[in-house]
């Protein structure tokens, strides 16, 4: 029976004779046996160097955070994105890059294959931007489908379509949400108009908000949940934390209308436990009404 070690060093070996498919089988069977970020590193490099550009960026994006860390990890993760033409994350990469010069080098790089993806696969790129414009008249599973085509869009491309996605009242909320988050993370400086949960229209500059996971009223009901709950029930944090943040990201960009982000989330530890406590605060009628249009939007998705 092969072991762990022979799967790394005979894909260590191919790969630097430059036998890509056969790292590929090897380190396969590594990461299928022990899925450690070190492992995946190596995968994904061997599916890249053997043409399979898509496949290596599928099996990257399971430890995307850690790639993101580290410089040398990044500059991987971009070039990944940049061969599986996700232009949307590599331009996202590009503009968060903390040298200057990485951040231009990489802008290039990204308007230079941009480029070359409008002319070799024009008619794909204008099948999925028609698509990204309507995707509100397909089934749940196809919208998120043709999100995850659009952001193989150039980004004027997916820039036009995400104008008219975020004011078509019949957007799913989740897939709206991560519309707005792509659009604040391009720093594009332009005002954007969407329709919010309430059904009404509001325009403002994305880039110019908090994100969603750093707004102060997420800050202050994480520190929250950590204190009430997070030492003595560990699952139910997890549990609780991951809602909060699914609400962050439905509200967002008006995070600001929480008025108390206590209530919030002693409201969410109700539900969840099943029955209120003594001590909760009390959430007001207008933060209430808010908490149950997020609560019905995630339910609607199945995520709540």
């Amino acid at each position: 029976m092969t072991s762990v070690n022979e799967w790394r060093e005979e894909g260590q070996q191919a790969f630097d004779n430059g036998d890509y498919e056969l790292a590929v089988q090897n380190w396969s069977q590594l990461y299928d046996s022990d899925r450690t970020f070190e492992n995946n590193q190596l995968f994904a490099r061997a599916l890249s160097k053997s043409g399979q550009p898509q496949a290596a960026l599928t099996v990257a994006k399971e430890y995307v955070g850690e790639y993101l860390g580290q410089k040398k990890d990044y500059q991987f993760y971009f070039e990944l994105c940049l061969n599986a033409s996700y232009f949307i994350m590599a331009r996202r990469m590009a503009v968060e890059s903390i040298e200057p010069e990485d951040k231009e080098r990489r802008l290039k790089e990204v308007d230079a294959a941009e480029k070359v993806a409008q002319i070799e696969q024009g008619e794909a790129l204008k099948r999925a931007a028609r698509r990204f414009h309507h995707i509100s008249g397909y089934d749940v599973l196809e919208q998120q489908q043709i999100y995850q085509d659009a952001l193989s869009l150039p980004v004027n491309d997916y820039v036009a379509g995400a104008r008219a996605v975020l004011q078509d009242p019949y957007t799913l909320p989740l897939i709206q949400a991560s519309i707005l988050t792509d659009v604040q993370c391009l720093v594009l400086h332009q005002e954007f108009t969407y329709r919010f949960l309430d059904g009404k229209e509001y325009t403002t500059i994305l880039c110019e908000q908090p994100r969603p996971l750093r707004d102060p009223n997420f800050e202050d009901g994480r520190a929250y949940l950590l204190k009430a709950v997070g030492q003595d029930d560990p699952v139910a944090f997890e549990m609780l934390m991951d809602q909060l943040k699914l609400e962050m990201h439905v509200l967002f960009p008006q995070i600001h209308r929480i008025e108390n982000p206590i209530a919030w989330v002693q409201a969410d530890m109700t539900l969840f436990n099943g029955h209120d406590e003594e001590n909760f605060e009390e959430e007001s009628d207008e933060q209430k009404n808010l908490h149950q249009m997020v609560h019905h939007a995630l339910e609607e998705m199945g995520a709540s």
